[in-house]
């Protein structure tokens, strides 16, 4: 999550024609041109166009553009994912890619996928999450059922780490299985967790802890937005940005966060926090007074 951007409307409008073009031609199964390389092609357009201007953020629909090239591009994206010779960037990006454009036809595929004795976790998270999005759940359920056997119980002293740690992977495993209630509840629980322990740590420890917890209302928002809270939105997107890691470009773009966009106060939210974090850079450079210096 870095890096400037653009909006993500600058794709040119050759590539679009190209792929109107080959969207078409698989549609019609027309030969005249070389599929796999021209498919290709586009889909590496595509996650470069991404890279370059929303490389900080991931949300639903983010690749959009790649859903009418259908299955050969969802096959495609999974052969990319599987591919440990490929950057581990790009592989993520074919991972999200894929969970736009898998459809039931990939599901056979993904069963295969996971049962490779081998398969890195991370990519095997991916596709039970592609699964769970295609109707079939239980890869899914039982990794929630594992992970709330440590997050339920009331956390001790010996046991907060791995609860806090166990709540993270599971409020992202139900946002992006689409349980957002669920995912808010987990995420407002880690926030109360941390607030309670970071009075109680080293005071060395205490800015990173603080940092963290603050990052968590940007998931917080997410959930919130897509849930149409966009009053408690607007308040958990606030509260994220004091945060070292939550820009507010990252509110600009973010498709998960569009309902802030389309709220009516969001022209003067997004001025007010421009503004306060001017402010708080400016005041972060000015030096000390002289007779306060060392």
């Amino acid at each position: 999550m870095a890096h400037s951007i653009r909006t993500c409307a600058t794709r040119p409008a050759k590539s679009l024609l190209w792929l109107l073009v080959m969207t078409m031609a698989i549609s019609s199964g027309s030969s005249a041109a070389p599929l796999p390389t021209d498919l290709s092609t586009i889909v590496q357009e595509e996650l470069d166009r991404v890279a370059a201007t929303e490389d900080q953020v991931r949300y639903r629909g983010q690749y959009a553009a790649l859903v009418p090239l259908g299955t050969p591009a969802a096959r495609l994206l999974l052969t990319m994912l599987r591919n440990e010779d490929l950057f581990i960037a790009r592989r993520r990006q074919a991972a999200n890619a894929l969970h736009d454009v898998a459809n039931t036809e990939l599901i056979g595929a993904l069963h295969q996928t996971m049962e490779d004795l081998l398969l890195e976790p991370w990519v095997e998270t991916e596709v039970g999450l592609m699964l769970a999005r295609l109707g079939e759940r239980q890869t899914l359920d039982r990794w929630i059922g594992l992970l709330r056997r440590i997050t339920d119980p009331p956390p001790t002293t010996v046991t907060l780490a791995e609860v806090l740690k166990g709540l993270g992977t599971l409020g992202d495993l139900q946002f992006r299985s689409a349980d957002l209630a669920g995912a808010s509840i987990t995420h407002q629980r880690r926030i109360g967790l941390m607030k309670d322990l970071i009075p109680r740590v080293s005071k060395r420890l205490q800015p990173a802890l603080t940092d963290e917890m603050l990052a968590i209302h940007y998931n917080l928002a997410c959930c919130l937005a897509l849930s149409g809270r966009v009053d408690e939105a607007f308040e958990a997107a606030q509260i994220s940005l004091l945060s070292s890691t939550i820009r507010i470009t990252m509110v600009e773009v973010d498709g998960d966060l569009r309902a802030l966009r389309e709220d009516q106060q969001w022209g003067e939210w997004l001025l007010q926090q421009r503004l306060l974090h001017q402010s708080s850079a400016r005041d972060l450079e000015e030096p000390e007074p002289k007779e306060k210096q060392r």
